[in-house]
């Protein structure tokens, strides 16, 4: 029975997942029995097939503390359900998909970290939210231990301690200038098994650019930075030899962390948001953002769980056109917007309105701005 938490990468999935769906978010026991008996009431027949399992996969999951709520989304061919780290708007909803801003806000009270345990002796990569940790293998080939790397390759320390001779050398290429002392043979294996690390960490978090927070001794914790790539490490990260940390030591370390430390790779495209404004990679107009959207120019998009508008866009002479005029067929074009957005790889993120800037309902970052003579909010039509 599936259980898993809701990334980004699960609702570009789900989204496009054939009704009828499910979304539900209340709490455990009383609260998921009123929930699913409402839902009885409004399915069509054979509806009930998708609530059968339901309750029973609410019922394995681990208990977490802390986590009231669960969360389930439901369709013909796929049942996920999950704790929720914080709390969201109770919704009993089936429809034609899922609903988009509750997906939004799971992922957003799920969010996902990674705590990278770095240990000569058996290195982990631990995939965490606010409520819980797992391991997570490796990308196969990566070695897990000092050990495991020294067995495939030794270093280059002689290479390292030899000069390049001059002009009066001859054919002689270079020339040795003292020995390695233990500590700089074990750097050398170390340097080369945190470089097999490193390539491991960027194979397996490649499409998440999720927070990396790094536990390990000081040490080698410099080191690692020093041949990191990955680009959403977590400073200062966790000092302490992680074989040597009690059970959920580290996730409790790096949630504080985390909490204390504005590490946020999609809030940071914020940063100096009207100077990108100013260069065309940026707006707050609804016009400019649908239009992008539909293009495929957004690469971030951030709303308010309350916005919305009610209109419609003409795909053709990319106009937007506002309006609650049932004759029309209106949408809410923000949502419009971020299924486009997720569609084309862009981000999708719930903000509050003091997270915003100015505290617009809407704002977007461009990937690239618009072609000269593309129609701007000017192009917004009255209803």
């Amino acid at each position: 029975m599936p259980t898993n938490s809701v990334t980004l990468e699960s609702i570009r999935e789900l989204m496009e997942e054939p009704g009828p769906c499910i979304t539900l978010v209340c709490n455990a026991g009383q609260d998921l029995a009123r929930s699913l008996n409402a839902l009885r009431r409004n399915m069509q027949n054979g509806g009930e097939e998708l609530l059968a399992d339901i309750a029973p996969a609410v019922a394995n999951l681990p208990a977490t503390p802390g986590s009231a709520q669960i969360a389930v989304f439901r369709s013909p061919s796929r049942l996920l359900v999950s704790h929720v780290g914080a709390e969201v708007t109770p919704i009993a909803k089936i429809g034609d998909k899922f609903e988009l801003r509750t997906l939004l806000a799971v992922a957003g009270a799920q969010r996902e970290f990674f705590i990278l345990a770095l240990s000569q002796n058996r290195t982990r990569v631990l995939s965490c939210t606010q409520d819980r940790s797992e391991e997570v293998p490796f990308p196969q080939g990566v070695p897990l231990s000092l050990q495991d790397d020294r067995q495939t390759r030794k270093p280059d320390h002689v290479l390292n301690n030899m000069n390049t001779a001059g002009p009066s050398s001859g054919s002689m290429k270079g020339v040795m200038s003292g020995t390695s002392t233990d500590r700089e043979d074990k750097d050398e294996y170390m340097i080369h098994f945190f470089r097999e690390i490193d390539r491991g960490v960027n194979t397996l978090l490649k499409s998440s650019n999720a927070p990396l927070v790094i536990a390990g001794v000081e040490h080698e914790l410099a080191l690692y930075r020093r041949l990191n790539t990955y680009p959403s490490i977590v400073e200062p990260g966790i000092h302490g030899a992680p074989d040597g940390l009690e059970g959920g030591e580290m996730h409790k370390r790096a949630l504080e962390l985390l909490n204390g430390n504005d590490h946020d790779p999609a809030a940071a495209q914020l940063r100096d948001f009207d100077k990108k404004v100013g260069t065309g990679h940026a707006s707050t107009h609804i016009q400019d953002i649908v239009s992008a959207a539909f293009e495929g120019r957004v690469s971030h998009l951030f709303f308010r769980t309350d916005a919305q508008y009610l209109g419609t866009f003409d795909t053709v002479r990319q106009r937007v056109k506002r309006t609650d005029d049932p004759l029309d067929s209106p949408v809410d074009l923000i949502e419009s917007a971020a299924e486009q957005t997720l569609q084309h790889g862009g981000e999708v993120r719930l903000l509050s309105a003091s997270a915003l800037p100015n505290g617009v309902p809407v704002c977007a970052v461009f990937r690239y701005a618009a072609v000269q003579g593309q129609p701007s909010e000017t192009g917004v039509e009255a209803a």
